[in-house]
């Protein structure tokens, strides 16, 4: 993931009726799918394919019919629903220093880094036949998820 951290990114995003919309001006960086039940309740999907991303790499915000609330603490993440379409929009993490959206509210999927694990696979809704690494319980998936983060941020400040 760290060669992805450098390239150039330009992508735009959206609820799905368009009535917040942001951009995003570097790629993410972490990149991963989450079997939660409480991705499973926000995005009313079995999975989340989910983007992490830097607040300050989040250009052109307005999202001001979105609704935000907690669906579940910890992690004490803000999770916006549009309030036109009700359908996810975009979340905040970590103080707001962090954005996480669902990879399919993205315009562009061709410059998107491909996912590196699942997470909370205990709960997935059916099995995935891929290679990536599937992380089991609350634990393990959060200190997975955690570290990716932490890698991406890193090799973020370090270019």
């Amino acid at each position: 993931m760290s060669n992805v951290n450098h390239m150039p990114f330009n992508v735009e995003a959206s609820c799905s009726c368009g009535a917040n919309t942001f951009r995003f001006s570097h790629a993410p960086i972490a990149h991963f799918i989450c079997h939660c039940q409480v991705c499973q309740e926000y995005t009313s999907k079995a999975f989340s394919d989910v983007l992490v991303f830097l607040k300050q790499d989040v250009c052109d915000l307005n999202i001001e019919q979105t609704n935000f609330k907690r669906l579940k603490s910890p992690p004490n993440i803000r999770r916006g629903i549009c309030k036109q379409c009700h359908s996810p929009s975009i979340e905040f993490g970590i103080l707001d220093q962090l954005v996480f959206i669902p990879k399919w509210n993205l315009k562009d999927f061709s410059q998107v880094p491909p996912e590196n694990m699942h997470i909370f696979y205990h709960r997935r809704v059916q099995d995935v036949a891929d290679d990536l690494p599937k992380y089991n319980g609350f634990i393990q998936s959060q200190t997975q998820a955690a570290k990716f983060i932490l890698k991406g941020l890193t090799n973020r400040i370090l270019k």
